[in-house]
């Protein structure tokens, strides 16, 4: 059964709770089994639900006990709908059938994406509820403060909003029904760094990361590469650019999600590799 988890419960439940989003097998995406994100990370993020209009916590309860708790939330302009924690010890597959049922009466017209470790069970239900998966990619940790000899890559541009086409002529090869297409990045550009790698006047590949200056934690969100050629040459180059660019902001650690074509090359540079990640979309009629 799922209800409504107030604060005083989440209260009660944390020390529960954030064991779970420990285990890949009983926990959702996004991880806290990467090496970054803390307990009190987790604690601040799940008091959200009760600050936000557009979020919400429930608890799962299973046999007369509490087994987990979800967290998510909504865009509206967007309809877009996704999950800040999916934490479950038990019956797994009898929570996410509740909640996908739930979900269903008060989102219609929404697009749902849920993302889980390889290791935890939820896939193969939503591959069997006829989910579709969009991501099947390697989780990976950069820890910056380790890199001493990444040197500065001069070949490569810096895109502003004035040479944006340059990189948004990659972009849109892949950009498929992802959030951050071309136009939510230009809109948004002031939080991110792209660097594209040109050759004679034609851009050849980008890495996309975002800034996260606060707490020195940066995030690539692609690299792009023209006419989604296999170059690991090339996407290396790439990649050491966004490190060394994010170390010298002073950043301290860095996430890259990526293909397991170039997982090998991911490791090369450096990366921790912190397990395979998968999401899943439907669209609720």
């Amino acid at each position: 059964m799922l209800r409504s988890c107030s604060k005083n419960e989440f209260d009660e439940y944390i020390d529960f709770a954030y064991e779970l989003a420990t285990d890949l097998t009983r926990s959702g995406y996004p991880t806290y089994c990467d090496g970054i994100k803390t307990k009190a990370m987790f604690v601040e993020r799940s008091l959200k639900a009760f600050e936000r209009e557009t979020e919400h916590m429930l608890l799962f309860v299973y046999e007369g006990e509490v087994q987990g708790l979800i967290h998510y939330y909504w865009i509206p302009d967007d309809h877009y709908f996704s999950t800040v924690s999916f934490n479950i010890s038990r019956a797994t597959e009898q929570a996410l059938s509740e909640f996908l049922a739930y979900v269903g009466e008060r989102f219609k017209g929404y697009d749902v994406f849920l993302g889980f470790p390889a290791e935890n069970s939820a896939v193969k239900f939503l591959a069997e509820q006829g989910f579709e998966c969009i991501e099947n990619d390697y989780n990976n940790t950069a820890f910056l403060d380790r890199f001493d000899e990444i040197t500065e890559n001069n070949d490569l541009i810096r895109i502003d909003k004035e040479n944006y086409e340059s990189f948004k002529t990659l972009h849109c090869q892949i950009e498929g029904d992802m959030y951050w297409n071309s136009e939510r990045l230009f809109a948004d550009l002031d939080n991110w760094v792209i660097f594209v790698k040109d050759k004679n006047g034609k851009p050849q590949g980008a890495v996309y990361y975002y800034m996260n200056i606060d707490d020195g934690w940066f995030e690539i969100f692609g690299i792009d590469i023209h006419r989604d050629e296999y170059n690991p040459q090339l996407f290396m180059e790439l990649l050491n650019a966004a490190l060394f660019d994010a170390k010298r902001r002073n950043g301290k650690v860095m996430t890259f999600f990526c293909d397991k074509e170039y997982e090998e090359a991911v490791i090369e540079c450096g990366f921790t590799c912190v397990g395979n990640y998968l999401c899943y979309k439907t669209h609720i009629e």
